[in-house]
């Protein structure tokens, strides 16, 4: 077991977002877990079991938004919402997708992308609400799970990766910058040559 207590983890670029309210996307992509750094023997494996005290959104509490903003739509659209979790970019859950699908996004575009859902103006408005009520809350949560280093024929040393989301969200005179962690984590050698599974998921 190897235990990490972090202030800062999975970091990304951020950038100042819009100047309205709404949401916008500041940053996405491949964040980097520091100071928690694994070896795996050649054809084994190893258990990882960490804790992790930082400012962000846990993928717990995002799940919550996930089942918020899918309950808000048409049947029609939630098997297409479901889908969008199966992405890549999605890092597993379907809210991660729904904004900007892998890319940063103006406050004009989640508008847009919330419109073409079909969403009401009082249903964004809920889910504007929603991420506000998460913002400046540093939360614990753990990883537990398992690295797999069957493909290769030498030991492998690296960090642990998750999908990332820097969002503005701005609301009247409200304006907040927040991190957004996606469940599903990988693990990259240091030199970025190799790749490993990764049995588990940050709760």
């Amino acid at each position: 077991m190897e235990t990490a207590t972090l202030e800062k983890v999975f970091n990304v670029d951020n950038k100042n977002g819009a100047s309205v309210d709404g949401v916008s996307v500041n940053a996405y992509g491949q964040g980097q877990c520091s100071g928690a750094t694994y070896t795996v023997s050649a054809h084994s494996t190893i258990d990882v079991d960490f804790t992790i005290n930082m400012l962000c959104i846990t993928p717990e509490n995002v799940k919550s938004l996930d089942n918020l903003v899918r309950s808000m739509l048409d049947a029609s659209k939630q098997h297409e919402y479901d889908e969008l979790s199966k992405k890549e970019v999605s890092g597993g859950i379907s809210f991660f997708a729904f904004w900007s699908g892998g890319a940063k996004a103006s406050y004009s575009d989640t508008k847009h992308t919330m419109d073409k859902w079909g969403l009401s103006e009082r249903n964004q408005e809920k889910i504007v609400d929603a991420m506000l009520e998460l913002v400046a809350k540093t939360n614990k949560f753990s990883f537990k799970g398992t690295i797999s280093n069957n493909d290769y024929d030498y030991s492998v040393s690296g960090n642990l990766f998750g999908i990332v989301m820097d969002c503005t969200i701005q609301k009247g005179e409200t304006h907040n910058q927040v991190r957004f962690l996606a469940p599903k984590v990988h693990m990259n050698s240091t030199d970025g040559a190799s790749s490993l599974p990764v049995e588990g998921k940050l709760y």
